[in-house]
């Protein structure tokens, strides 16, 4: 196995995908885990087209998407490119998709994706990566299509922008698509390991959601969503709220960890919550608030978990809620800090600050729970040799 990551933060689109391929290039890479701020979104052609003209041997697959800035082992930027360069030396066999018009019709949209990325490995994959666009996309919805078509472990985010919530993208290859869902499936030998954790604290009592319209809550026990989040709180929510401040449900087979969703929209006339993920009625929720050291403590759960699978580290992929960087500020460097304390300085990594994380928990007991769509989360995706 041989991987290695890169970071750039050229503002010419072409000379960034060069000084990219000049740090994955030794690696030939047979796929290439792509993340960017969105002020290469004008100029994605050059970029890509930058990469692949600094790339020795043939071209590798390309896929990936616009973060809220990025994550690399030599360091954190709000603007710049990040990758992962993944060579199994043809041990894995790989396939990719891209399909568009993903709110128009969701199911239909994940599960042609499905099919494509599939049909390039033969119908059977044993790993996927996902990525979706983060501004018009439910990700609760979109995991529970992916649940139902795929049985293979997964993990992915969806893309974000610079807390504006305006335009996001998806890449595949040549490819960036607003409003679209890209996959890359591995059939072959690719160990891997998974956890997911927030830190987020649980406060006040829990509720049960009453009444739901797609992802917006309109009432949880009895009274208005935003009166529900206001009291728990013991303050007035507003726009600084927006990312930070989930509702936790704990579902029966999560092995007693929290799901996490976020409000994207908060409306105090109409006492509407507007989640990033939908919550269904009947749901049990508790509003969740944290510092930045139990942010930080996040971090260390993720790793403790993904430790407990006992590989020997190759790569890393993060995904880390946006959310998470804006409770951090400038301290947010200090997720990648704490994982290369665990794992070693040298560990090639990538990753992006997400609007929504996909991935299971590791469970105590071995293996890994359903896959479950996150907010306020970090996902560790912990490649193998």
């Amino acid at each position: 196995m041989n991987i290695r990551s890169a970071l750039t933060q050229r503002a010419h689109a072409y000379r960034a995908g060069g000084e990219l391929a000049a740090g994955l290039g030794p690696c030939e890479p047979e796929v290439i885990l792509l993340f960017t701020s969105v002020h290469y979104l004008p100029n994605y052609a050059m970029l890509y087209q930058g990469l692949m003209d600094g790339l020795p041997g043939k071209p590798p697959l390309v896929v990936g998407c616009t973060g809220d800035g990025v994550y690399e082992r030599s360091g954190v930027a709000n603007h710049g490119a990040s990758a992962l360069a993944i060579n199994t030396q043809g041990k894995v066999q790989w396939g990719a998709a891209l399909r568009p018009a993903l709110s128009q019709n969701l199911s239909a949209s994940t599960a042609a994706c499905v099919r494509e990325s599939f049909t390039h490995v033969g119908g059977k994959a044993t790993f996927a990566f996902v990525f979706a666009s983060g501004m018009r996309t439910d990700g609760s919805e979109l995991v529970n299509v992916l649940n139902q078509t795929i049985t293979c472990p997964y993990v992915g985010g969806l893309a974000a922008d610079d807390r504006h919530f305006l335009h996001s993208q998806v890449f595949c290859n040549q490819e960036a698509r607003d409003d679209a869902i890209v996959m890359l499936v591995a059939q072959g030998e690719l160990p891997i390991a998974l956890h997911s954790a927030s830190g987020w604290i649980p406060i006040g009592q829990s509720g049960v959601v009453e009444s739901v319209s797609g992802n917006t809550i309109r009432q949880i026990n009895g009274r208005p969503a935003y009166t529900f989040l206001q009291e728990q709180l013991g303050t007035t929510p507003t726009e600084l709220d927006i990312g930070i401040v989930p509702l936790a449900e704990y579902p029966p087979q999560a092995d007693g960890n929290p799901v996490l969703h976020a409000p994207s929209h908060i409306n105090a006339q109409s006492g509407d919550l507007v989640t990033i993920g939908g919550i269904d009625t009947g749901t049990h929720v508790q509003v969740c608030t944290a510092t930045r050291d139990d942010v930080l403590r996040g971090v260390d759960s993720a790793i403790a978990g993904i430790m407990r699978a006992g590989l020997t580290p190759a790569g890393m992929l993060v995904i880390s809620c946006a959310g998470r960087r804006w409770i951090l500020e400038e301290r947010y460097r200090e997720e990648v800090d704490r994982i290369q304390a665990a794992l070693g300085t040298e560990l090639p990594l990538a990753g992006f600050p997400s609007f929504g994380e996909i991935g299971p928990f590791h469970a105590v007991s071995g293996g890994y729970t359903p896959v479950y769509f996150h907010n306020t989360t970090c996902v560790l995706c912990l490649i193998g040799r």
